[in-house]
């Protein structure tokens, strides 16, 4: 949380710690501490105080970066194209945030509706640009843990891509286990249905406390999506201001399995998007309402939905992914 100059700096060192432990080298270490410490500054004079999210991500020798979203409720900017030049302040500032933070990032984006608040996103990407860069994440622990019990599992591909949402059983040390142990199944056989792998994961998390579970399966040459889930997870297909909920089970992996695990397949409508959260969110989370923010990165997305429908009593994960066209740079 942004609630004065001292978390201010503790938001700068704790991204600059991400960064060292990602292999960011120690210039680009400078330049992220510079981009925090501006996003967190604007949070704190000009939304009244607000969230900086620190999200890295990399796993199997694939792309790694690190993503940064600020998030407020203020009054939001009126004049974007204003703010975004350097000098100019409403708080009597130097006014370089905006506008250094776009030319630190490798990509950067900001959604801030005139009485609705503030959404700033900056991604630092480590070495080459990576294959796949068009999703959105957000996995945060409950307050007061270290541990986060949410996990998922991002496998994009040209013709075939799976993503996948677990829930711990409650929060801490022990939810955290059974999601790691659940991520490991579905890496282990990620090319098996969706059916196949809930069942493996079931199997998979007996020694753990259980957990709730969403698989999809998109085949970008047929539009369609695959699912299998157990739980309440919560997954979606989003198109315009239409969406419609996937079916997931009830049961918990490790514990109670349906006596048959059924697996649906619907439709994907072009620039579709796939929806996936933990219930860490109020499941009235939806984009609709959000006029223009379709458009925008993934990320982005992620980020409005954590701040506006977050239940902050639990380990919360959102994931958002186009899956209406096959992802740009991914090979085939």
């Amino acid at each position: 949380m942004i609630t004065d100059q001292s978390s201010v700096g503790e938001a700068r060192r704790v991204a600059v710690q991400h960064a060292q432990a990602l292999g960011f080298d120690e210039e680009r270490r400078s330049n992220i501490g510079i981009a925090v410490t501006e996003m967190a500054t604007n949070v704190l004079l000009h939304g009244r105080g607000g969230e900086v999210l620190l999200c890295p991500f990399g796993e199997d020798g694939g792309p790694v970066w690190l993503d940064v979203l600020a998030l407020d409720a203020g009054p939001g900017i009126r004049d974007m194209a204003r703010a975004m030049e350097d000098g100019f302040s409403t708080a009597g500032t130097a006014g370089q945030g905006l506008g250094a933070v776009q030319r630190l990032a490798d990509e950067s984006s900001v959604f801030s509706p005139v009485g609705k608040g503030t959404v700033s996103w900056s991604r630092f990407r480590l070495g080459r640009p990576p294959v796949v860069s068009e999703l959105g994440v957000v996995s945060i622990p409950v307050k007061g843990e270290t541990k986060c019990g949410d996990g998922y599992l991002l496998r994009p591909e040209a013709t075939r891509s799976l993503y996948m949402v677990v829930d711990g059983l409650g929060h801490g040390v022990g939810a955290n286990e059974a999601a790691l142990e659940a991520i490991e199944t579905v890496r282990q056989y990620s090319g098996e249905t969706a059916t196949e792998m809930v069942q493996r994961s079931h199997d998979a998390l007996k020694k753990t406390r259980g957990a709730a579970m969403s698989v999809a399966i998109v085949d970008h040459d047929r539009k369609i999506c695959t699912y299998a889930g157990v739980g309440n997870v919560t997954a979606m297909l989003v198109s315009g201001t239409s969406s419609r909920t996937m079916v997931s089970q009830n049961g918990t992996l490790g514990a109670v399995l349906p006596r048959v695990v059924q697996e649906y397949t619907y439709p994907i409508e072009p620039n579709a998007l796939l929806l996936m959260f933990s219930d860490g969110l109020n499941t009235r989370a939806e984009l609709g309402s959000y006029a223009g923010v379709q458009h925008r990165h993934p990320m982005l997305m992620a980020g409005l939905l954590y701040r506006d429908f977050t239940r902050r009593r639990d380990d919360a994960t959102v994931l958002v992914a186009p899956v209406g066209a096959a992802l740009e740079g991914t090979p085939a």
